[in-house]
């Protein structure tokens, strides 16, 4: 299939899985009126948004074997964004690229591959083994891309970061029980404190990777800046204090879901742990 009719196709299976899932878009709409103050109107748009993009991105993923070569026509990656990535990396230290399901992120981990820069990308097995291992052999046969289950891989972290590799963490997940509590979007959620316990351990820079979809099924992609190398709203550095320093993550990827809402997962329900359904 032509891939603009693959992305056709993917808004196709988005707007049907939005109304058959109608449980899930109900609760979905719900945490967006919550989290960021809309109508239920404006929820429902951009919860619509949400699974069309969904599904595009599914489709996209799929087809990555077909477009890896070419991947610099799907996803920019500008030279300044590669700059930060390069200052960060030369500090020897090791670098964690945080971010954030949003858009297409495999599509965006394939193009800082394609780059120049290896990623070891901490991911969550899914709970069906048959579509774990369709994503298991996408993600096998894309050069460069290294994947380390959070579950067993702490070891694997530390070895890349040891050695100054990239490590990509995605830290918008609920982290249940385990979490510290923070702010996010205005409403407390349990939040991985990994990122700042990694700091802590290698002074590896952090570094806020951002990407959204633009027309013509085009992604950009960027990175703008070092976001260890910040102080948090107390003027402490970061690594100091865990919540803090948390807080001045959440506020990085609130920033993003406030730009772009419909690019964001809002199926993924981020506050189950503290907030319930």
């Amino acid at each position: 299939m032509p891939h603009r009719c693959a992305l056709k196709f993917g808004a196709f299976l988005g707007r049907v899985l939005h109304l058959v899932l109608w449980k899930k878009v109900d609760r979905a709409e719900a945490r967006c009126v919550r989290a960021l103050g809309v109508g239920v109107s404006i929820a429902r748009e951009i919860v619509r948004g949400s699974f069309v993009n969904l599904c595009v991105s599914a489709v996209e993923f799929v087809r990555l074997p077909v477009i890896e070569d070419r991947i610099e026509e799907f996803m920019s990656f500008s030279e300044e964004s590669q700059a930060v990535l390069r200052s960060a990396l030369a500090r020897g230290k090791g670098v964690i690229l945080m971010t954030t399901h949003m858009a297409n992120w495999e599509y965006a981990s394939a193009r800082v591959i394609r780059a120049g820069f290896p990623l070891h990308s901490v991911y969550t097995p899914q709970r069906d083994a048959r579509v774990e291992r369709v994503i298991a052999d996408i993600r096998e046969n894309t050069e460069g891309m290294s994947m380390i289950d959070s579950d067993r891989g702490l070891k694997e972290i530390f070895r890349v970061l040891k050695a100054g590799g990239i490590v990509v963490i995605m830290q918008d997940l609920d982290a249940r029980k385990d979490g510290v509590i923070t702010d996010f979007l205005g409403l407390p959620a349990s939040t991985h404190e990994g990122i700042v316990k990694l700091y802590r351990k290698f002074g590896c820079p952090v570094i806020p990777s951002h990407y959204v979809r633009v027309e013509g099924g085009r992604h950009s992609l960027e990175m703008r800046g070092i976001l260890s190398d910040e102080l948090d709203g107390e003027g402490r550095k970061f690594g100091e204090d865990i919540r803090g320093s948390l807080e001045m993550c959440n506020r990085v990827i609130e920033g993003w879901i406030r730009e772009n809402p419909s690019q964001w997962f809002w199926i993924m329900d981020r506050w189950e742990y503290t907030l319930g359904k």
